[in-house]
This record gives structure tokens, C-alpha cells and sequence, in this order.
């Protein structure tokens, strides 16, 4: 199983990429919007887990408009749901308190949101739910 990290905190991607290889997923992280679209195409995820706050390089994609401060990563999740048209699970773990995109992620296909701080636990458990063909949309208000 293939799962994509897309976050722009080193030491999460450090972490979750670490944790999840040592499960026996194969893993591949990146830090902005266009590396996160590009790795999405060619690496194929069976997994996506996204963090909302994403650093922005452009061009991403053209029909996207720009988003908004710190929140990034819902054109990423835009993008894999509405201009690529899969299915991919997507687990979104962010800080993000905002109910506006807490809800927007929803609307837009998200499989889980985990709030953070999460546990490295959790979000393995999470991965093997996601991964395992159950999709029920479950998240952690901690």
C-alpha cells in the first residue's frame, strides 16, 4: 500500500513517514501544493494524508484559484476529488479550528480529519482503516 504525506513540518513528515514505512506502506512526502499534485499523478496513493496548512507554489493546476491564507491544502484535496476524479482515501490531520474548513474539507470528499495534536497511534490505526476498504468518515475532536 501506498500512502502520499503532504505537509509543510518536516518533522511531521519525518515522523508519519517513518511510523507508516515501518508498518509496511511505502511512502513518499512532500511540503507544497504543486510537489503534493505532481506526487499525487505519478505515485498513484492508495492513501492521502494532507495537513490544510500547505506552502503554495504556483502553477499548481490552472483551474484552481488561488486559495486563501493557511488553507492550501483543501485545493490539493480540490483537485484530487473534483479535476482527477478518484476515490482515494483522504485523511486530512491538521491544527485547523476553523469550523468553515473543517466543513469544507467534508464537502469536498475527505474520508477522516484528525485534529491535532494527534498520536502517531491514532493516525496508525486511522492509515489501517482507510487502507483497508472501510470508508466511514470518522473524526477526532480532541
Amino acid at each position: 500500500m501506498k500512502v502520499l504525506i503532504v505537509d509543510n513540518e518536516r518533522h511531521i513528515l519525518t515522523s508519519l513517514g517513518r511510523c507508516l514505512s515501518d508498518l509496511g506502506y511505502e511512502i513518499e512526502c512532500c511540503d507544497n501544493t504543486r510537489d503534493a499534485v505532481n506526487s499525487f499523478n505519478a505515485f498513484q496513493p492508495d492513501l492521502l494524508i494532507a495537513d490544510i496548512s500547505l506552502s503554495v507554489v504556483y502553477p499548481m493546476v490552472p483551474m484552481i484559484n488561488k486559495p486563501k491564507a493557511n488553507r492550501a491544502g483543501l485545493e490539493v484535496i480540490q483537485y484530487i476529488r473534483n479535476v482527477k476524479k478518484v476515490s482515494t482515501p483522504v485523511m486530512v490531520v491538521s491544527c485547523h479550528s476553523d469550523e468553515r474548513v473543517f466543513n469544507k474539507t467534508f464537502e469536498l470528499g475527505v474520508n477522516d480529519y484528525a485534529k491535532m495534536p494527534i498520536s502517531i497511534s491514532d493516525i496508525e490505526a486511522r492509515a489501517k482503516r482507510l487502507t483497508s476498504g472501510i470508508d466511514n468518515a470518522i473524526f477526532s475532536l480532541n
